[in-house]
């Protein structure tokens, strides 16, 4: 696991260039606080800092071929390295220095360029200098696990794995992208390939580019497990085969040189990753939950329960209701790099600095709720289809305003289920592909016309969020919304998350559940094995019922998250103020309302229960989001397109 960066320029690198590299390579050490290496060539200068993991004293980076005419940075894990090592071992034709995996994919290259993309199963970003070819090829795993920039113009190219990383290149400037702001006010993260600096690109995931005398072709990829179809004749036979995969899966990411841990939160995905492993290990495997003092939002009971049931070495991290720090929300925007939404980036830094203390690997279970279907979220919408399907759009937004102000009337009975009933229609009255993404919106875009100067409408164009495509091989309408689900939150924000997060405490953290061939199993499986009797992963719990107690399939469902209106204390407040009332930020001023944005902070800090008209959840994230905004542009002095 790594921190890569550099810069290609067709007309040859210059000291500054390398100057420029090594500042850039400095500012990655928490990526990779275990060693740094750098290679100049007459085109190319690429650095990384390493967090060393496989071959600990062997793995030195930049890697080269046998003749030096090929060079490799790389952030990730390859997780089929072994095979593929063994392949190439095979032909004669190369020699190893190391056990690392990096080495397999300067030898893979050689024989394959390009090719060797379908080879490759793990997570990555890596970045191959060919001298020959005067090329250099960047590529980002296929879920977008690790992340991978880039800035390119007139003066050249640049790449790293952070995304403010890349403002230290003379060329890059700390102009917004008004397009991707008003993105990211839709949803709370902005979206590949767009960023929030006009100037940098992310590399979306599952997508190479290459760049020859300064220009860029692209295109994408998908490893060979993705293309794996297996077929079964009932459920236990596919359980049983799930039950295989698991711990094929886990056997091969709990593989490395240094302690390897897991997360356990008591949900039935890191459940099933703990038991793998623990049946994979002699002794017990170290594992890490994360105790909330606030009772509604800790599972740690239930992970305790886990623990004790197989016999693991458990560990329980205290999560304080202590209130907002300052320090805490800079640490997400400058990791992070632009405006984040997400609220429980910040008790993963506080949960995984402290397991970093015991180990430097762990596993977790995110990606199994888009994979086996476990979100509540996709039954609500499917009944919603049924709605619309039998319901006129007319007659269902008619019906969404009546129940709307039914709710909102003093003193109405039941406007819970009067919101919910309104919620419904009005999300059943849209296209059918639009309605997950307006169902998950922090504002809506009648709210953002408010919230935006009206001046930034000429930079609006074609920035309303682009509906998701439709799948292309009469996929069902559960299998949209599970791959709308996997390439919108899960990879623009959860793994995002827990990227920046873990790697700011220099923590690597594998998700077995993202496994090529676990990834091809389910989307091979009917829906009906995904999801019965309004319970989802229901393939998943038949499989690994008899590793783990009752509990973890009994208890309700509860994500990782703070208590966002508790957290709020006077400091919180002070800093809304000076980040968002005061005037003070360039950005905050020319593109925010200063009325409407006082509106949001008035609700935001004193709505503390659900109304009929708003949740407490929505008033809390939008002042949420738009602090992040603005701290971002405090913290990078970003100025306006």
């Amino acid at each position: 696991m790594c921190g890569i960066a550099g810069i290609v320029r067709a007309e040859g690198i210059t000291d500054l260039d390398r100057s420029v590299v090594r500042g850039m390579v400095a500012s990655l050490v928490h990526r990779g606080p275990d060693d740094e290496g750098f290679c100049f060539g007459a085109e190319a200068a690429v650095g990384m800092r390493r967090l060393a993991i496989i071959d600990v004293p062997g793995g030195h980076q930049p890697m080269a071929n046998e003749d030096g005419s090929i060079w490799v940075v790389f952030n990730g894990e390859i997780y089929n390295h072994r095979q593929l090592r063994e392949r190439l071992e095979a032909t004669g034709q190369h020699t190893f220095k190391t056990h690392s995996d990096t080495e397999v994919l300067v030898h893979l290259y050689e024989d394959l360029g390009r090719g060797l993309l379908g080879l490759l199963e793990g997570m990555f970003a890596f970045c191959v200098v060919d001298t020959r070819r005067r090329t250099a090829l960047l590529v980002r795993d296929r879920f977008g696990e690790k992340p991978l920039f880039y800035s390119i113009n007139a003066s050249g190219f640049a790449f790293s794995s952070e995304l403010a990383c890349l403002l230290k290149v003379p060329w890059v400037s700390r102009c917004s992208n008004a397009a991707a702001l008003w993105r990211y006010l839709e949803s709370g993260f902005v979206r590949a390939p767009a960023t929030a600096f006009r100037d940098i690109r992310e590399l979306e995931a599952g997508t190479w580019i290459e760049v020859r005398e300064g220009l860029l072709t692209s295109g994408t990829f998908s490893p060979a497990a993705a293309d794996r179809q297996p077929d079964f004749s009932d459920e236990a036979e596919a359980s049983q085969a799930l039950q295989s995969m698991i711990q094929q899966s886990v056997r091969r990411q709990m593989a490395a040189d240094v302690p390897v841990g897991a997360f356990l939160s008591g949900g039935i995905d890191s459940s099933t990753i703990v038991a793998a492993m623990q049946r994979e290990s002699s002794c017990p495997v170290r594992t890490f939950t994360a105790r909330f003092e606030h009772a509604l939002y800790d599972e740690s009971p239930v992970a305790r329960a886990v623990a004790r049931h197989l016999g693991t070495d458990h560990h329980e991290i205290v999560i304080t209701n202590g209130g907002f720090q300052e320090d805490d929300l800079l640490r997400v925007v400058r990791h992070v790099g632009q405006p984040f939404s997400d609220s429980s980036a910040i008790p993963t830094y506080h949960v995984c600095r402290q397991i970093r203390e015991s180990v430097k690997v762990c596993l977790s279970g995110d990606g199994g709720d888009e994979v086996f279907a476990g979100y509540p979220l996709f039954q609500w919408l499917l009944r919603v289809d049924e709605v619309a399907n039998r319901l006129p759009a007319p007659l269902a937004r008619a019906g969404a305003r009546f129940f709307r102000d039914l709710a909102s009337l003093p003193g109405a009975a039941g406007w819970h289920q009067l919101r919910r009933v309104w919620r419904g229609l009005e999300v059943a009255a849209l296209p059918v592909m639009g309605r997950l993404s307006h169902a998950s919106r922090l504002f809506q875009d009648d709210e953002l016309e408010v919230v935006c100067r009206p001046e930034f409408a000429v930079h609006m164009a074609g920035a309303r969020a682009v509906t998701p495509r439709a799948n292309g091989n009469d996929a069902s309408r559960l299998r949209e919304l599970m791959r709308e689900r996997v390439e919108g939150s899960l990879c623009e924000d959860m793994l995002v998350k827990v990227d920046r997060m873990s790697m700011a405490a220099s923590l690597e953290v594998r998700t077995p559940m993202l496994d090529a061939g676990m990834v091809s199993f389910a989307s091979s499986l009917p829906d009906n094995w995904l999801i019965r009797g309004g319970v989802g992963k229901h393939i998943l719990r038949r499989a690994v019922r008899g590793w783990l107690p009752d509990v973890v399939f009994d208890h309700p469902k509860t994500g990782f998250s703070i208590p966002l209106h508790m957290f709020q204390n006077a400091n919180y407040a002070s800093t809304c103020r000076d980040l968002l009332l005061s005037d003070r930020i360039p950005l905050v001023r020319e593109f925010l309302d200063p009325d409407a944005t006082a509106a949001v902070v008035a609700r935001g800090l004193g709505q503390k229960h659900d109304s009929a008209e708003r949740s407490v959840y929505r008033s809390s994230h939008q002042l949420w989001a738009l602090l992040n905004l603005a701290a971002w542009a405090d913290e990078f002095k970003v100025t306006a397109p």
